[in-house]
């Protein structure tokens, strides 16, 4: 249903439009605009233990972005966002899956995220693809003042 490839300078203006625009960061994470100079400045920069993806349909409509960070035990932290007009449509899901089955094939051997319980699309995504709460964290996130709650989740290999 999506592909996932590496994002490039070509995105940027993917970036820009619905990195601005509050919708899309939703209601559960900071919005943090960027000037579209700050954005081309840091695009080319290399990102060492960051794997970032632009999500596309298979028309090849950009739809959203996913990432994942190696953490200092070998495993790696997922976060995504999808634009709100493709949300509910089984595309993160899909993304999650994706990006999921190419790190378990690349060796690694547990991969965490973490949302907010009161975040139940982002919750059910992780549900879907197997990811199991292995955490709560009281105050995770200073939300413009608020503080929000995190629960972890992880997915390990199956031996």
């Amino acid at each position: 249903m999506v592909n996932l490839r590496p994002f490039d300078s070509g995105d940027a203006d993917f970036l820009y439009i619905w990195g601005n625009n509050p919708e899309y960061t939703g209601r559960y994470e900071p919005f943090e605009p960027v000037t579209r100079s700050e954005l081309d400045d840091w695009l080319p920069r290399e990102k060492p233990g960051i794997l970032w993806y632009v999500i596309e349909t298979r028309g090849g409509e950009k739809v959203g972005q996913i990432v994942a960070r190696l953490q200092d035990d070998g495993s790696y932290q997922i976060g995504y966002r999808v634009i709100p007009p493709a949300r509910g449509r089984g595309v993160c899901s899909d993304a999650v899956r994706t990006l999921v089955c190419h790190l378990f094939a690349s060796g690694v051997q547990r991969i965490v995220a973490e949302a907010s319980p009161k975040n139940k699309p982002s919750t059910r995504v992780l549900e879907k693809i197997g990811f199991r709460a292995i955490d709560y964290k009281k105050k995770a996130l200073d939300l413009n003042g608020v503080w929000l709650d995190g629960v972890v989740h992880e997915i390990k290999i199956r031996p």
